[in-house]
């Protein structure tokens, strides 16, 4: 997601407000928090207002999770998004019909109630674009992990007022700006002792690629073919230079920095890198060429190598394709856009990781699928 932030004078209030120290002790296994994300998909395309080319995702191809907010602990569902990086979360102010659970029940957080909210006062305006946004005003409290441990006196925008296009929050992922850390869940993590390193890894781990794990101060050992490797990406987004992309031995030149977004589906670039992708895939005659279409029996056992910081991985092609589909017509999810965001559906099946230290770092490593989840720290 593309993240315009207005914040109007936080910083000195959450230097005398916010008290990390006085966690609730439920030591989370050596020092690391693991999430399992829902990840419905809707092959649905909605256009945006802002451009011709130019495309908005529907809500369910975002990776999600429950957690609980505030002294009563009201559940709500957050998109997790590292292509923004506040924590958004809706008020009942909003009166918000469509912000659901996955049980179907109303999912949102009543301020006015929770006796551990410290109201500050000040507004927090986050607008993606005319029916995307979230204003409301900056509140500190508690936001739960589980049952018995809890990242305390948390500031996040409590969401009085929500676009149309959006029935969730935002668990926002990417480095903060400068001087704004304390607004960052994971650094409010570490400092409160619950993580040992300030570091969030995301994975998946089924071939299909709908099982995706969040998991705050690890990684998964099992899914990985090699260690990371880190590469400096300091006062930027979560974002890596995709150097080519070879499928079919036919190569096709992107050299470009892309944002790799959960808060994204589908994979965005210019006119001329789609047509080469999509004239790079295989031949089918149940889909003609530009129909965004492909056999899934074309691709189901081909990879493809994506060069990333010099450094070649292979990759399953249905990275490029809509997950859950077998059959004759699956959606090819490439599209062309101003905006060079790559989502989920491509970095699924990619082992990726930001460290957030006084240089922010990302870490990519080759993927690979199995039946165990070793979880262990940094």
């Amino acid at each position: 997601m593309v993240l315009h932030l207005f914040i109007a004078g936080l910083s000195a209030l959450i230097a005398t407000t916010t008290t990390l120290a006085s966690i609730i002790q439920n030591k989370p296994r050596d020092g690391v928090l693991a999430f399992d994300m829902r990840t419905d998909y809707s092959s649905a395309l909605t256009k945006r207002q802002v451009a011709q080319h130019d495309y908005f995702l529907p809500v369910k191809a975002f990776p999600k999770i429950v957690l609980q907010i505030g002294s009563n602990k009201d559940e709500v569902e957050l998109d997790v998004d590292t292509g923004s990086w506040l924590v958004q979360i809706p008020d009942v102010a909003t009166n918000c019909t469509t912000c659901l659970l996955p049980s179907g029940k109303l999912g949102l957080y009543n301020s006015n109630k929770s006796t551990t909210a410290v109201k500050t006062g000040k507004a927090m305006n986050s607008n993606f674009y005319k029916t995307a946004y979230y204003h409301g005003e900056g509140v500190i409290d508690d936001i739960w992990f589980g049952p018995n441990f809890k990242i305390p006196n948390t500031l996040f925008n409590d969401v009085q007022d929500i676009g149309s296009s959006w029935s969730f929050g935002i668990l926002g992922l990417a480095k903060p700006p400068y001087g704004e850390d304390d607004l960052n869940i994971v650094w409010n993590a570490y400092r409160a002792g619950l993580i040992a390193q300030p570091i969030i890894s995301i994975n998946q781990r089924n071939s299909s690629g709908n099982s995706l794990q969040l998991i705050i101060g690890g990684y998964s050992k099992s899914q990985m073919v090699e260690d990371y490797t880190w590469t400096s990406i300091y006062n930027e987004n979560l974002v890596a230079q995709i150097d080519f992309v070879n499928i079919n031995g036919t190569e096709v030149r992107v050299d470009r920095n892309v944002v790799f977004d959960t808060g994204n589906y589908y994979v965005f670039a210019n006119a001329e890198v789609v047509d080469a992708l999509l004239a790079s895939f295989p031949d089918d005659p149940n889909n003609k060429r530009g129909s965004h279409k492909i056999d899934y029996n074309l691709i189901q056992d081909k990879t493809m190598t994506v060069s990333i910081y010099g450094k070649n991985y292979t990759i399953p092609l249905q990275a490029f394709v809509e997950p859950d589909c077998t059959g004759q017509h699956c959606e090819i999810i490439i599209y062309e856009s101003k905006q060079w965001n790559w989502g989920s559906a491509f970095n699924r099946f990619l082992n990726i990781a930001l460290n957030y230290g006084d240089s922010t770092f990302i870490g990519i490593a080759e993927w690979k699928p199995s039946n165990t989840n070793e979880i262990v720290s940094f």
